[in-house]
């Protein structure tokens, strides 16, 4: 039999407090251990404030997807650093603040001059301050790019992507001394229509070159089974809602036999909105079964897919550093979603080219998940068949989930 894969069993032991496996694991399995990155989220004073002393924590539309609010960082650089100091070592940490459309689109409009509602402005500023009193804060947008490039391809009269990205490049030409000083006014470092004219060029070819990439093929056929998986868990909700043992059973059978792949973070998130008396705001429109519901999921997919790519994100490394993301939205829904159930543990095999998230309630979880398995689905659980459930999730077939999601949709009509 296949042995499991190390963050498997490391994950585990972490979970279960088992400190002995871990001892085992570090001795029988060292090669691989050495290998492996790791961010446990704790309250030790001692450990790192994932904050970093920015203030990002103090503005409410700023969420991060680790629990915090310290965090102790193992991997082969910080243990030779702790050896050779007798117990001290230094972490580098890359941080940045992604963002969704409709943040993006207030700030378009912004910078652009054009007329937004009050509220808006104060939000898109709350978030500006922060980069203005910290000049490590960094914007990234790639988030924005991942979810609207499909709307620049498709379309190419739509230049609102475009347009966004411009006014996003423009932030580095902001005089933040000027903001500083009064953050009603946005001064810019050169007339704002000859910048404008010098970064569309550029902008645009960019944004072309993202069209056909691979990483952003996957991510929209992700998103098309993260779709399929909330439209059939709606079917299942409303016949079986009684009857929670048997909605999950069926939609642990769907992930597996039909959606291919048995997506965690996303059962995660359904688990945690959805387990409580009352259902996290963030899944009305399946819980209301509402007129536009098939609408509405589709735009749920695309918000739940954020966090894929902040996963992603944060597995980054380099020379053995550590990615630490934000994620912006003024969606207040999908923000209390997020703080529902935040990653405590982080696990990276660097040589394995894998990643594993535990949950703030990933005990919890695994032990009402296991609880409701149907024999067939047991009968899949093999380590050989759930490395090759993992290895397809990574390249899903874009042709198989639109049909996928077709025929969810058509259950509705």
């Amino acid at each position: 039999m296949t042995q499991r894969p190390i963050i498997d069993a490391l994950l585990e032991a972490i979970l279960n407090g088992d400190f002995d496996s871990l001892t085992k694991i570090e001795g029988s399995r060292a090669a691989e251990v050495a290998d492996v990155r790791m961010l446990l989220c704790t309250l030790n004073p001692e450990d790192i404030d994932l904050d970093l002393n920015l203030g990002l924590s103090s503005c409410e539309y700023v969420t991060p997807i680790f629990e915090g609010p310290r965090g102790h960082f193992i991997s082969r650089h910080t243990i030779v650093q702790s050896r050779l100091t007798g117990g001290k070592s230094n972490v580098m940490i890359d941080y940045s603040i992604g963002f969704d459309s409709n943040f993006a689109e207030k700030l378009r409009a912004l910078m652009n001059g054009e007329s937004i509602q009050p509220a808006d402005r104060d939000r898109v500023m709350s978030v500006l301050k922060l980069k203005a009193n910290n000049q490590k804060v960094q914007f990234d947008c790639m988030p924005f790019l991942f979810e609207n490039v499909r709307l620049a391809r498709d379309n190419d009269k739509n230049k609102r992507p475009l347009n966004t990205l411009v006014a996003f490049r423009m932030l580095d030409h902001l005089n933040w001394d000027a903001f500083r000083a009064d953050p009603t006014k946005l001064v810019l470092n050169g007339d704002a229509d000859i910048l404008k004219k010098s970064l569309m060029p550029k902008e645009e070819q960019f944004l072309k070159e993202q069209y056909a990439t691979e990483e952003i093929a996957r991510h929209e056929a992700r998103v098309l089974g993260v779709q399929a998986l909330l439209l059939r868990f709606a079917t299942l909700w409303h016949a079986h809602k009684r009857d929670k043992a048997r909605m999950w059973s069926e939609l642990v059978d769907f992930c597996i036999f039909e959606l291919g792949s048995l997506p965690m973070t996303e059962l995660a998130l359904i688990w945690c909105g959805m387990s409580t008396k009352d259902p996290a705001p963030f899944f009305g429109p399946i819980t209301g079964k509402s007129k536009t519901m098939l609408a509405e999921i589709k735009g749920m997919a695309w918000d739940m897919a954020h966090l894929r790519i902040l996963e992603k994100m944060a597995s980054q490394s380099t020379l053995g550093s550590f990615f630490i993301p934000y994620f912006v939205s003024l969606d207040a829904r999908w923000r209390n979603l997020l703080r529902l159930n935040p990653i405590r543990v982080m696990l990276v095999d660097d040589g394995g080219k894998s990643i594993l998230f535990g949950r703030a309630n990933e005990r919890e979880f695994q032990v009402a998940l296991g609880e409701c398995w149907s024999d067939k689905a047991k009968a899949q659980m093999s380590s050989e068949l759930v490395e090759a459930r993992r290895i397809a999730a990574k390249t899903p077939d874009i042709t198989a989930m639109s049909r996928l999601v077709e025929d969810e949709e058509r259950s509705w009509q």
